[in-house]
């Protein structure tokens, strides 16, 4: 007959027992909160080596971007190209006004202004901190050309003096991308030397087609301003107004104590309404700015100034 276990062989065995399960438990307890700390441990060195990063990447855009670029680049290329549309848009202006031979008069006016504006923008510009204002300058030059080559087919038309305005823009379409694309550039380089030099943070990521009025006007005043070029391109909209305009009409319009029973949600639909009423007037920034903007820190270029 076998022995019957005795009263310590049974504690004997179950203490066996219970030192294993406890040093099993330990070890997967144990691997399990060495798992979390390594990955907590990595988690944490993911983001210190992010905001290194980012670190690094506004002291480089910090050399970036300077405000004597700025000045250069207004000057030699912005100034001119903005005083070959504000001709062109005046003249159109009183289009319908104006009798056959003024017609002509005014083609030949717009052709030599262009000529003269295309010779400014071939001009070499030294911009060595810019590469924005470099992209911009050369699609600058790319759409004047386009505009002198449109006039200059305009001039041959037998029919001229019945062109309509809205013939006229139709046949300039091929400039206008150039045009908006360049001007997008400028206002994404002010919108970067504001996000490194004055707000010292990173770049607001949007996109243009999907932002909604409250974050709007939680974005500082260039990035909000570089929005309006950035839906200006998207509409294909040449206009006489400049981005600074339409962001000083877009703040008008969403801090008005009605704005919310407007129906207006985003962006897209607030520059539909806008310019459905052609409600955007040219250098309404400049007009506001004294009590509107005079505190916003800006480039000193005569833009916004």
């Amino acid at each position: 007959m076998q022995k019957r276990l005795t009263k310590s062989d049974f504690l004997l065995a179950y203490t066996i027992i219970i030192t294993l399960a406890c040093a099993i438990g330990g070890f997967f307890f144990g691997a399990y909160y060495m798992k979390a700390e390594y990955e907590a441990a990595k988690a944490a060195a993911l983001e210190a080596e992010k905001l290194e990063a980012e670190k690094e990447r506004l002291l480089k855009e910090q050399k970036l971007y300077n405000e004597q670029d700025f000045i250069r680049f207004h000057y030699a290329v912005y100034a001119p190209a903005l005083s070959l549309k504000r001709a062109h848009f005046e003249t159109m202006e009183n289009w319908t006004r104006l009798d056959r031979d003024a017609r002509e008069e005014s083609l030949d006016h717009l052709v030599e202004t262009a000529e003269e504006t295309l010779s400014e923008l071939q001009k070499s510009v030294s911009l060595p901190t810019s590469p924005l204002l470099q992209k911009a300058q050369a699609n600058f030059r790319n759409s004047v050309q386009a505009y002198l080559d449109g006039m200059k087919q305009l001039q041959r038309v037998q029919n001229k003096d019945v062109l309509t305005a809205d013939e006229i823009s139709e046949q300039l379409a091929p400039m206008q991308e150039s045009w908006l694309t360049a001007q997008e550039q400028v206002y994404l380089s002010f919108a970067t030397w504001e996000s490194a030099y004055v707000l010292k943070k990173p770049l607001p990521q949007a996109e243009p087609l999907s932002v909604t009025v409250e974050q709007w006007k939680q974005y500082p005043f260039l990035y909000r301003t570089y929005l309006s070029a950035a839906v200006m391109t998207t509409k294909k909209e040449w206009k006489a107004f400049n981005p600074e305009d339409l962001t000083a009409h877009l703040d008008n319009l969403f801090s008005a104590k009605d704005a919310s029973g407007t129906g207006i949600k985003d962006l897209p639909g607030a520059v539909g309404v806008l310019y459905a009423a052609q409600a955007i007037l040219p250098d309404a920034f400049k007009q506001q700015m004294p009590k509107k903007y005079a505190r916003e820190k800006l480039p000193e270029v005569p833009l916004f100034h």
